[in-house]
């Protein structure tokens, strides 16, 4: 009869044992082709866009709880997917339209636009769903599908909006402008850049924009659309700005580095790779900087410049696709052919951070922290 006490406790504490993941180990995965950041919840779950054109709900472990599948089988989704405190999951397919899903799964409905579509939706304090169109508008719905607002800017738009506190909607746009406009739709103003602009941008929390652009500058506009500096990167800029809690900010560029560059416009440090950085990543509360590379791999960057951490994509495939976290679990995620979730130090993203990551927090909502 102890023998077999013994074992039953035995079992438990060994299983357990062999469960704990290590630094850096593939967790779990899922054959989805994904390229757009996975909308992660309060309990742990995500909601996850394919470009095979599904929106799929996980558990944190990886266990699918529903999916859905978008009514145009030839239709792909380049968007990452939202979730405002209720529940709903908002976001847009490439032929043009914008679906709305409740928290289970079940489409509350879905508009069409004229153009197609890149942009993720950002979910306005005042009720409104925001994104632009390759026909150069933004658009503005709301929560019941109601077309409330649209504005024609001077070029297609592929990047997606961001919101400031107090409730003004920064949208970039290929014809080298960035506009500024209010919840009315009306333009407040308008900022010329050298060259189109297909990246997002972040915020911090005095109000000030900052946007990556194709003709390799950074720049620092100030809430009232005046440049306060720029700073000048090797290449082109693919990826979108992310902000750590000191001010400093991160992103790579397509000549095969990453810059870290302080709040007044200095350059902190640059890493050069050897392949191109697409992949927008975040700042974690470990003290990281995580960036994935088209040399396929992701790297953890210490706030010094040094590769502290590092992954290699399993079947060797470069990585574009938009980092994300599971909080607690300390998760990352990203996708190519398929969806990782791999071990790492962060349990959170950075807490001091105004925007530490693609669309600003874990929901996708294009909000300041």
């Amino acid at each position: 009869m102890r023998k077999k006490i013994l074992f039953v406790l035995v079992i438990p504490f060994l299983m357990s044992f062999c469960g704990k993941s290590k630094i850096g180990e593939v967790v779990w995965q899922k054959g989805l082709p994904v390229i757009s950041s996975p909308s992660v919840l309060e309990d742990g779950s995500l909601v996850v866009a394919t470009l095979a054109g599904s929106v799929m709900k996980f558990s944190s472990g990886g266990q699918l709880v529903w999916s859905y599948r978008v009514e145009d089988k030839d239709d792909n989704i380049y968007s990452s997917p939202s979730v405002d405190k209720a529940g709903n999951i908002y976001f847009t397919s490439a032929e043009g339209y914008f679906y709305s899903l409740d928290k289970n799964g079940k489409k509350r409905w879905k508009v069409e636009v004229t153009g197609r579509v890149s942009s993720s939706v950002a979910v306005h304090p005042k009720g409104l769903l925001v994104f632009g169109s390759f026909d150069t508008g933004v658009y503005a719905f709301d929560k019941s599908g109601k077309l409330r607002w649209r504005q024609f800017t001077e070029g297609p738009i592929f990047s997606s909006p961001s919101i400031t506190r107090d409730g003004n909607i920064i949208v970039p746009t290929s014809a080298r402008f960035v506009y500024c406009l209010d919840e009315q739709g009306e333009i407040k103003w308008k900022f010329p850049v050298r060259g189109v602009v297909k990246t997002s941008p972040a915020l911090d929390h005095d109000g000030n924009i900052y946007i990556t652009s194709m003709d390799h500058y950074l720049y620092k506009i100030s809430p009232e659309g005046q440049r306060i500096w720029e700073f000048k990167a090797d290449h082109w800029i693919k990826t979108s700005p992310i902000i750590d809690g000191e001010g400093n900010i991160y992103f790579g560029t397509v000549g095969k580095s990453y810059y870290s560059v302080s709040k007044s416009g200095k350059l902190n440090w640059v890493y050069r790779g050897k392949f191109p950085f697409d992949s927008t990543g975040f700042v974690g509360d470990d003290g990281l900087v995580y960036a994935g590379s088209n040399e396929t791999r992701i790297i953890g960057f210490s706030k010094e410049g040094k590769a502290i951490f590092s992954f290699e994509e399993p079947n060797g495939e470069v990585i574009e696709s938009r980092l994300s976290l599971i909080p607690k679990k300390a998760l990352l995620l990203f996708g190519t052919s398929k969806l990782y979730a791999v071990k790492v130090k962060a349990k959170g993203l950075d807490p001091n951070s105004p925007w530490p990551k693609f669309m600003g927090n874990l929901e996708n909502t294009g909000n300041v922290r």
